[in-house]
């Protein structure tokens, strides 16, 4: 049995992009079904995120959201994007409290939440109930896993529920992608470790163009302590504690990282220096130490909102009398999908918006500015696929669904394999220590290679019905995902922003260019734009 839905436009996600652009095609009028891996609003990255927005508001202009936004992506931005983010960032935040939110204006930005709110509880939560109580009807526990074309357009998509342990297909008009990025590819992530690149690997398959592919943000300072969580560590421990190696050496003196705060304007910078510093034997266990006991003296409990708690810090820590271990984690992709300032891809009815989406914000993104990037496209997306999908008919897609199928009774059927956990853990481990913040061509080579030999294994893949088959089919997306960053990691030959190649480690005005990845027969094809020329 098949589980058939009908909807005008699928939207797949449930982070701040997924649930703006439901909220936006909703009010024009489209009839909306909202898909999620988990429950809806949980496990994406809008939901650990730290619930701070940056945009021209409280006293900033759009000229300073634009300058910072593209000073701090080293020149590789999409114009177009950051001139949308910057003029519309603001009003954008600012309406966020007629959908339940609780905002909070400061200088340059909105915050959402109260203190008793965690992280980014305070966004998804209420956007989820403003749709459903408005009727927009959300399944859960499904992964999406190819979308249906009909000539040169979408038609539906096939995935797979946990809940029914059976296969669905959506019929819908227009599809908008917004599943997040790649950060759980790596060992050593704070994103959800459903956050496999599923997206990429969709708009991939079906004719889209990616870009930037190369540029994966690392945050620098997340705790790396024995039996602690790796929580990001960040305000005056940060900007006022003393960050050392073992030698008791200040690292962003020694490396000359000086634009602060670091944390908004120097994840890039400080994140290489810090790893350079381990792989040189300055660090202990794959670590560096914050000296935060003077910061500690004067520490309030309200300095901790978000990181664990002032108490944690003392009780846990003992950072008030002691050095701690923090090291670098992977964050956030700025590479993804090829759509113009309305979310429109190279595909008719294929729409994305968010972290998905690439080009906004160019090798390195500052601090606050990824929220605010899913509200503005999230809104325009939306509304942009409504219109689209008022001028077209529903495709017949339960034939074009039968190849799927089949490949999912293949797993299911299967009595010897290989289980899906094995494979990504070693996956994991190759893009940590092969493709992460320190670069070269012999790593590169031999991640690539060690991708190849995943994805031989991954074809005689064994699973159950039920949260196992789920893991199964998220296999082959990742290593999609991953062989994207390890290819254009490769042919950027210079060192910008979050990719840093120590056998390139200047960065080159020559390739002030676009990398862009494309499917041409059943290989991946890889070519360059000039800035603002991705999508014509």
């Amino acid at each position: 049995m098949v589980i058939v839905y009908e909807t005008d436009i699928l939207v797949i996600g449930t982070g701040a992009a997924g649930l703006r652009a439901a909220a936006e095609a909703n009010k024009e009028g489209a009839e909306v079904l909202l898909v999620s891996k988990s429950r809806a609003g949980y496990n994406n990255c809008t939901i650990v995120a730290g619930a701070g927005y940056l945009a021209a508001v409280g006293g900033m202009s759009p000229e300073e959201h634009r300058e910072c936004t593209l000073s701090v992506g080293k020149g590789v931005n999409d114009p177009k994007l950051v001139e949308v983010l910057a003029e519309e960032g603001g009003e954008r935040v600012l309406e966020l409290g007629r959908f339940g939110l609780d905002v909070t204006v400061q200088r340059g930005g909105i915050h959402v939440g109260d203190e008793d709110t965690r992280l980014g509880q305070g966004i998804t939560l209420p956007m989820v109930k403003y749709l459903k109580d408005l009727g927009v009807p959300f399944v859960d526990n499904i992964i999406v896993t190819k979308l249906l074309k009909e000539g040169d357009r979408f038609v539906g998509a096939v995935g797979y529920s946990s809940d029914e342990k059976q296969p669905i297909i959506f019929s819908a008009k227009a599809v908008i992608l917004a599943m997040g990025g790649a950060g759980a590819l790596y060992k050593r992530t704070d994103c959800p470790l459903k956050t496999t690149g599923d997206g990429y690997s969709l708009a991939y398959h079906a004719g889209a163009r990616l870009r930037d592919m190369e540029f994966v943000q690392f945050f620098p300072m997340a705790l790396a302590e024995p039996g602690v969580p790796p929580l990001l560590v960040d305000g005056a421990l940060v900007e006022h504690g003393r960050i050392i190696n073992v030698m008791g050496e200040e690292i962003p003196v020694k490396h000359n990282v000086t634009e602060r705060p670091f944390i908004a304007r120097s994840r890039d910078l400080l994140s290489r220096a810090m790893m350079v510093e381990i792989m040189e034997g300055g660090g202990v266990e794959g670590a560096v130490l914050i000296d935060g006991r003077e910061v500690m003296k004067q520490a309030r409990p309200e300095d901790f909102l978000g990181m664990g708690g002032y108490d944690f810090y003392v009780n846990k820590l003992g950072a008030h009398e002691r050095p701690f271990r923090v090291a670098p984690l992977s964050h956030f992709c700025m590479g993804g999908v090829v759509a113009n300032t309305w979310g429109e891809t190279d595909v008719r009815g294929l729409f994305a918006a968010g972290e998905v989406v690439g080009g906004t914000h160019g090798a390195n993104r500052h601090g606050g500015n990824a929220l605010t990037e899913a509200t503005v496209f999230g809104a325009r997306t939306g509304a942009k696929a409504a219109e689209y999908a008022a001028g077209v008919e529903r495709g017949d897609v339960e034939t074009l669904a039968e190849p799927e199928l089949e490949r999912y009774k293949k797993i299911v059927g299967r009595e010897h394999g290989y289980r899906p956990v094995n494979i990504m853990t070693a996956l994991r481990e190759n893009m940590w220590d092969k493709v992460g913040i320190v670069r070269d061509s012999t790593n590169l080579v031999e991640a690539y290679e060690k991708v190849q030999e995943l994805r031989d294994n991954g074809r005689q893949l064994l699973a159950q019905h039920g949260k196992p088959m789920m893991a199964a089919l998220e296999v082959g997306m990742a290593l999609d995902a991953a062989e994207m960053i390890i290819r254009a990691a490769m042919e950027r030959r210079e060192s910008r922003g979050a990719h840093y190649r120590r056998d390139h480690p200047w960065e080159d005005p020559a390739w002030r260019r676009t990398i862009i990845l494309s499917k041409k027969g059943d290989a991946m094809q890889i070519t360059t734009a000039a800035l603002g020329e991705a999508f014509e």
